[in-house]
């Protein structure tokens, strides 16, 4: 009578382990899947888990004859991952929680099954990173050129088919209609998911190196052109069947349309490609099953020695789960800061400086929530014959992740049409006091502006994001605050009127504001 073979439930710890990182990451998981739902930049996001999972189980053949040891090289990886995620929730960094889940995962393979595991599947891993949206910061830098980019080169195109058009930054003139060019139609989404559909065919089969790379290349171009192609696709519809049809139903239904265009030319592109080196196939079938030979030798002795050293496997993964699992309540005890009060409300600022006599204004209670601080300053400072001074300030007795935190305007401008033309750190200083501050001259529709901003509190006044970051995530540790205040002053840059006038004027009030505000920071 034959016994039942013994079973090897060696997929065990990946289901405990993708349980505990569910637990741990629920807020960062739950941001990721109301991105890709919102979001058509990043829709394709839902797809890379799953298109993974079929990635790895195509190797399922080979992982068969992997060996799988305990490789306690990747401990110090999911040590980095670990304490990335703590200071990704204390400095309020979403990117760094979401990049830390994906290396977390990546992490505890290694070190419950070995490096040699993680080979095999090398690609499924790294594929994983498509899913994550861009940071803010890098999505606003790239978004306005490549709505500048798409612009232009509609215009071209719309010459070329004798249309009277020109462009003025991201604004399209027709003459008879004004089309601007906004965010949702600089060309990313079509990038972004053509860029992952790319590095998918690339890297799906077995291909040689310069082919992968024509593939991933090619995708950007072909992006962009079908994004030229829809502008310019717009602006003909609105000479022949009017603005109102161009905005309409074909504006939306003409994204799917020249994405399937794409798709086809990326298809073909790939098929044409097919054509060439096809014995570079059989090659590599040969060296992967050399590989494969070789690994089974090694197999015989890796898993001869596991065999007696079982409890050293148990040992890791009850470290693996310890650290994931514990990783949330390490970063809720550093990030639960005493909220500090201000030493004065800001509602009592001054309303009379350098001759100004400010006028307080109200902002919209939805948008002041998603602001999320405790207490704000709004008015416009004005005097007889010179442009007005918008000030504003906002103050946070407490910053975390999950909206309570300073937003920097730099993120804040572009999504409200203004395109930052330039952006600079000044240092000014007078008898008294310095104050360094970030200066934009921003533009839209025609209109300038100047601006200067900077971050005030704890006794530190800086203007870099990442040193924000820094020091909130350096004084939440050691001196259990993370209070602070984000300091704005706008003026109108009026034609004729040279810059450094304006800067003269807006020097002295930002100076006078930020002594000010001492007297009201904690």
């Amino acid at each position: 009578m034959s016994t039942l073979p013994k079973p090897n439930p060696w997929w065990m710890p990946v289901m405990l382990i993708a349980a505990a990182l569910i637990y741990s990451y629920r807020a960062t998981i739950d941001g990721l899947v109301h991105q890709w739902l919102n979001n058509d930049d990043y829709s394709h996001g839902m797809l890379i888990v799953p298109i993974c999972i079929y990635l790895a189980w195509q190797r399922h053949d080979q992982l068969a004859q992997t060996p799988r040891y305990t490789d306690w090289r990747g401990l110090p990886l999911l040590v980095f991952s670990v304490v990335t995620f703590v200071l990704g929730e204390l400095g309020a960094e979403v990117f760094t929680t979401r990049i830390s889940l994906i290396l977390c995962f990546i992490a505890s393979l290694w070190l419950l099954y070995g490096f040699e595991v993680i080979r095999v599947l090398t690609f499924p891993l790294a594929f994983l990173f498509m899913m994550l949206p861009l940071p803010g910061l890098i999505y606003r830098n790239i978004t306005f050129p490549l709505q500048l980019i798409s612009s232009k080169w509609s215009v071209k195109f719309l010459q070329l088919c004798g249309m009277m058009a020109y462009a003025e930054g991201n604004i399209i003139d027709l003459g008879y209609a004004q089309f601007q060019v906004v965010e949702a139609c600089s060309g990313l989404r079509f990038i972004l998911a053509l860029f992952t559909l790319g590095i998918f065919f690339a890297f799906w089969t077995p291909k040689p190196l310069w082919k992968r790379v024509i593939l991933v290349a090619a995708t950007v171009p072909i992006a962009m052109i079908a994004n030229i192609m829809r502008i310019a696709g717009t602006g003909l519809l609105a000479k022949f069947w009017g603005e109102t049809a161009a905005q309409g139903f074909f504006h939306s239904f003409s994204g799917w349309g020249i994405f399937m265009i794409s798709f086809i030319f990326f298809f073909g592109l790939n098929v044409f490609l097919g054509l060439f080196s096809k014995d570079n196939e059989y090659v590599e079938k040969k060296k992967a099953a050399k590989n494969i030979e070789n690994k089974n030798i090694e197999k015989k002795n890796i898993e001869k020695t596991n065999s007696k050293n079982a409890a050293i496997a148990i040992t890791a993964l009850g470290l693996t789960l310890l650290l994931i699992l514990t990783a949330p309540s390490v970063a809720d005890f550093f990030g639960k800061v005493p909220p500090q009060s201000l030493k004065k409300p800001l509602k009592s600022f001054p309303l009379k400086i350098q001759g100004r006599t400010g006028t307080v204004k109200i902002m919209d209670p939805l948008l002041w929530k998603r602001v999320g601080g405790q207490q704000y300053f709004m008015a416009d400072y004005r005097t007889t014959g010179k442009p007005l001074i918008s000030f504003y300030v906002a103050y946070y007795e407490y910053q975390r992740k999950g909206g309570d935190f300073i937003h920097s305007p730099k993120l804040c401008l572009p999504g409200s049409g203004w395109y930052i033309e330039t952006s600079d750190k000044r240092v000014i200083s007078n008898e008294q006091a310095g104050l360094e501050f970030k200066e934009m001259i921003a533009q839209r529709l025609g209109r300038k502006q100047l601006v200067y901003y900077w971050y005030q509190g704890r006794s530190r006044n800086f203007t870099n994001e990442f040193a924000a970051k820094f020091w909130m995530v350096w004084d939440g540790i050691w001196r259990r605050r993370t209070d602070g205040a984000l300091v704005r002053v706008i003026t109108s840059i009026t034609d004729g009127q040279p810059l450094n006038q304006s800067r003269k004027v807006l020097d002295r009030f930002a100076l006078d504001v930020s002594e000010q505000l001492n007297q009201f920071l904690p």
